[in-house]
């Protein structure tokens, strides 16, 4: 029997420690190497999982396989899948433990006896089945980190110096899940719980990570995972991924105000039922969702320079942009289908030189196709985003994407002024392209207006005085 809540405790606080009177370590091809012996399981000092096997057996191993691992590969090559390596450990209570896709598996050989040492970093490991769950259908996700999220239940913690309620959860119900949300100040761990009486989505790990990151504005990344698999239990450690210390991507509800209290589970609702609907889940545990995605990315660039930053965010904005069909965009396509089809079929019934009916093919394909600027002016109009912000972006765009030569100039202080409120501005832009995309309507947080405003979504009108480019 396996205790998961001590062991994910150690987890997190990197005094994770396996002994393993039994590891086996196993080329991903039939006839590769194989080696089996006693071992462990633990965290190395940045808290990332490594084995260490200490080998009595092997097979298929010869001098060779032990140099051609040594030497870890050719420079400049990747690792095909049949050289990578799968781990499978019995720990000294009897759980089984599984990982896989091991690239770096470093030897510590003596030759002269042919005995000697493995060791290697494992990105994930994998104990189960074990106990029958207390529910069906149950998933629960520990990140490691703190997050301002609005907790609104709790308890009475009559040990304080001065006795109160401690709100350290929050429950409400989305796609067909009941969550629970659980966060304590100094508890180092942000916990989300989600059950329900039928099959949870594929992948659904993936989509509430991604639904925290944005309402969050922080890149939430889950380094436990407990979940029910074919009526079973399994745990799931992993080790940190590499990402930005400091970001500065501004959530879609300023936890400064009296909406992001009221309605962030509503935001967080509709962008997990948004990354459910419209995300391939591919192999068994999914893939990143579009949008998703492109928000990851320029949250992660708002750590690094300036110039990276404005990059990041109008790249997203483009890439946002053409997810999005207008209501008549596919009337007006067919139609420029049709006039490119016709036009296309005029040209080749002319006689004209080969280099130039090649060159008017490639302009005749492009009429009609509809640009990001085009299009977020359509939404401007229609009230879906705001159009101060998207003269912000084309302007941010241009001198940071695509700069000229007086675009490379040193800034002064002005200059810096109008580059931070752009950046604010496109930011918000991002949020009510989101918005647009998952089908929310309610407030948000403009943080292209001084004092940050709450404003609702869609738009009610178009104020020219909002913001503004100096």
């Amino acid at each position: 029997m396996t205790d998961i809540d001590p062991i994910i405790d150690s987890f997190r606080r990197g005094a994770l420690d396996i002994d393993c009177p039994r590891i086996l370590i196993s080329q991903r091809r039939e006839g590769g190497a194989r080696f089996e012996g006693p071992g462990c399981i633990r965290q190395d000092e940045d808290g990332a999982l490594i084995f260490k096997l200490y080998v009595e057996t092997k097979e298929n191993a010869g001098p060779q396989v032990i140099f051609n691992t040594l030497i870890g590969g050719a420079a400049g090559t990747l690792f095909r899948d049949d050289e990578l390596y799968d781990l499978s450990a019995t720990s000294v209570d009897g759980a089984s433990w599984k990982a896989v896709r091991i690239a770096s598996v470093h030897p510590n050989w003596n030759m002269r006896d042919d005995t000697g040492v493995l060791s290697g970093c494992l990105h994930a490991i994998v104990a189960g089945p074990l106990l029958p769950p207390s529910r069906p259908h149950r998933l629960r996700l520990h990140f490691f980190e703190e997050f301002p999220l609005p907790l609104h239940s709790g308890f009475l913690d009559a040990d304080r110096l001065v006795p109160g309620i401690v709100r350290d959860r929050a429950e409400f119900e989305a796609c067909g899940a009941h969550f629970t949300v659980k966060s304590r100040l100094g508890s180092g761990d942000t916990i989300v719980e989600a059950s329900a009486e039928t099959d949870l989505p594929p992948a659904f790990d993936l989509r509430i990570q991604e639904a925290l990151q944005y309402v969050t504005g922080k890149s939430a990344i889950w380094r436990a995972r407990v979940a029910t698999c074919q009526g079973m239990v399994i745990l799931e450690l992993a080790s940190p991924r590499p990402k930005a210390a400091r970001t500065q991507f501004n959530p879609p509800l300023s936890p400064a105000s009296i909406e992001f209290h009221q309605h962030t589970w509503a935001l967080f609702e509709h962008f997990l039922a948004y990354g459910v609907r419209n995300t391939d889940a591919g192999d068994e545990r999914g893939l990143w969702n579009a949008v998703a995605y492109h928000l990851y990315n320029a949250r992660e660039s708002t750590s690094a320079s300036i110039d990276a930053w404005a990059i990041g965010v109008s790249v997203a904005v483009e890439a946002l942009a053409s997810a999005i069909e207008l209501a008549d965009d596919r009337e007006k396509a067919q139609r420029w289908a049709n006039f490119r089809k016709s036009v296309l079929e005029w040209l080749e019934e002319r006689t004209f030189p080969e280099e130039v009916r090649r060159r008017a093919r490639g302009l005749i394909e492009k009429t009609g196709s509809k640009g990001t600027k085009q299009k977020l002016r359509e939404l401007a109009e229609k009230g879906y985003v705001d159009k101060k912000y998207v003269d912000a972006w084309d302007g941010l765009r241009n001198r940071h994407v695509h700069p000229n030569l007086t675009d490379l100039k040193l800034p002064g202080p002005n200059e810096y002024r109008g580059l931070f409120q752009r950046l604010w501005q496109v930011g918000t832009l991002l949020h009510q392209l989101t918005f647009y995309i998952i089908g929310y309507k309610g407030p948000f947080t403009d943080y292209g207006r001084a004092g940050c405003l709450s404003r609702q979504y869609p738009l009610s009108g178009q104020d020219d005085s909002v913001g503004g480019t100096p």
